[in-house]
């Protein structure tokens, strides 16, 4: 044991080992290292500052969406005041833009709860829009709805594509139409313009037939640019053949006008007023598929598009205003027609003759999109007037006297198109205005259809000819008719 003792080596005391080490290590160190301490503090002060920072931009946002809207409002409210062609822009995305309603584009919630309020949110909506209907004196043509067709495509509308929003307190509503002061446009003065360097003289078409009646026509060629002209077909054929993937429903005028249609179709088949949808004057969806094939889709197609839903309308009305003097608080919706082959409209006023309703088309501007190279003409049999379709050339003319009567002379029709295919961008101005004038309505909720089904509506049949149309007005109801047509 002392031999043990003996050899072993001294030990020092703990805390003077460990005092030289760290000693030994604080002289190991790098001259001007920052401490350990010193680098955590950094570190947790440097955390504190992003989190801080992330914090601040959110509180940021909360503020910016305090309203209630959120991004995906704010992106749909933007694509939505986009719903038209612009016509002024050389890119080929904005001439994919239609005449829609760009809120049927949206996706479909898969929440049940969320659908079961939404269903009760637009029930009560009808509601609020029927009574606004009912108390409104407005003309028929004008309660049409896109998109646009807006859904959209129903758009569409080009959307295409939205209704305006209703107040929701009716009888404030109701008090704005009552308050609402109307113009009356008796007549209109055509005059020399001068349009992106495009000298515009108008030229008076003379009747070549002796008559008293005031109507005048007159023709400005290069009224519209080619692209104006290029940019407004490429829109309307987009959402024609997205409106079309759902088949129409077809309306009448009269039973009497189905039966002849069957008739000239050479179909002997027995219809009675079961078989139109209850409360309106359009046949049933199945009978309606039936009348398409059998018809071989022999009509027109139309898309419209209102005033303020794209730039194109406030160019537009401008330089019309500037040419004619048509005032544009007297205009109506703005309507794109293409007539396929074959397909043409009959002899008509653009007016209602002895109405004694001030509210009613005073004049027509009507532009031709394209050349046809055969057929297609406007034609005024009673002023032996006719003009051929030229690209971007306006046809405008009075179908009322200066005291607001109906001028039986202005009758008109549009002449089949034997080779190629006929577009027409065309508008109404109204001898007196009233307030929904020039405003997309919402669409009745009869008959039930699938959103953005577009319908075919025959007129008279000696006197009128089958369209196809993208929206939904009400004469095709028999309660909004007030019983002036009844089914036998």
């Amino acid at each position: 044991m002392k031999n043990k003792a003996r050899n072993r080596k001294p030990t020092r005391p703990r805390d003077e080992v460990n005092n030289k080490e760290v000693f030994n290590q604080e002289e190991r160190k790098p001259h001007g290292s920052p401490s350990l301490e010193l680098i955590i503090f950094r570190t947790v002060f440097a955390a504190f500052v992003v989190g801080f920072a992330v914090y601040g931009l959110y509180m940021f946002n909360i503020a910016k969406t305090s309203d209630g809207s959120n991004t995906d409002d704010v992106l749909n409210k933007r694509s939505e005041e986009e719903i038209f062609v612009e016509l002024d822009s050389d890119t080929e995305d904005s001439e994919d833009k239609a005449p829609i309603n760009v809120s049927q584009h949206k996706e479909e919630t898969t929440d049940t709860n969320k659908n079961i309020k939404e269903d009760k949110n637009n029930s009560e909506t009808k509601k609020i829009e029927t009574k606004i209907q009912s108390s409104l004196n407005t003309d028929p043509e004008t309660l049409t709805s896109s998109a646009e067709k807006q859904n959209t495509p129903k758009s569409r509308t080009p959307k295409s594509k939205q209704p305006q929003s209703l107040p929701k307190d009716v009888k404030n509503f109701k008090s704005e139409a009552e308050k609402f002061k109307p113009k009356y446009l008796k007549k209109m003065s055509p005059k020399k313009i001068f349009v992106d360097g495009r000298r515009l003289p108008p030229v008076e078409l003379l009747a070549q037939k002796p008559n008293n009646s005031s109507v005048r026509v007159y023709l400005y060629d290069e009224f519209l640019s080619e692209q104006e002209c290029d940019g407004l077909m490429k829109a309307h054929d987009s959402h024609v053949n997205e409106s079309s993937k759902i088949s129409p429903l077809v309306c009448f005028d009269t039973i009497e006008t189905l039966r002849k249609h069957l008739k000239a179709a050479r179909k002997k088949v027995k219809v009675t007023p079961a078989d139109f949808v209850p409360g309106t004057f359009c046949v049933n969806e199945t009978f309606s598929r039936q009348l398409s094939y059998w018809l071989k889709s022999n009509w027109s197609y139309s898309t419209a598009f209102y005033p303020g839903e794209s730039r194109f309308s406030k160019i537009f009305e401008y330089r019309v205003k500037e040419a004619t003097q048509l005032l544009p608080e007297n205009g109506g919706k703005f309507q794109i027609t293409s007539y396929p082959k074959g397909i043409g409209y009959k002899t008509h006023t653009d007016c209602v003759e002895d109405n004694a309703d001030e509210r009613d088309r005073m004049a027509t501007v009507l532009v031709y999109l394209q050349n046809v190279e055969d057929g297609g003409e406007t034609k005024f049999p009673e002023l032996g007037i006719w003009v051929k379709p030229r690209k971007g050339r306006a046809l405008v003319w009075n179908n009322m006297n200066e005291d607001g009567k109906c001028e039986a002379m202005s009758i008109h029709n549009a002449a089949k198109v034997n080779k190629g295919h006929k577009y027409i961008l065309q508008r109404w101005y109204y001898y007196k205005n009233f307030y929904s004038l020039g405003k997309r309505p919402p669409e009745p909720d009869i008959p039930a259809r699938a959103p953005g089904t577009p319908r075919v509506n025959c007129d008279e049949y000696e006197k009128g000819s089958c369209r196809w149309y993208d929206e939904w007005n009400y004469e095709h109801i028999v309660e909004y008719r007030n019983q002036r047509i009844n089914l036998k």
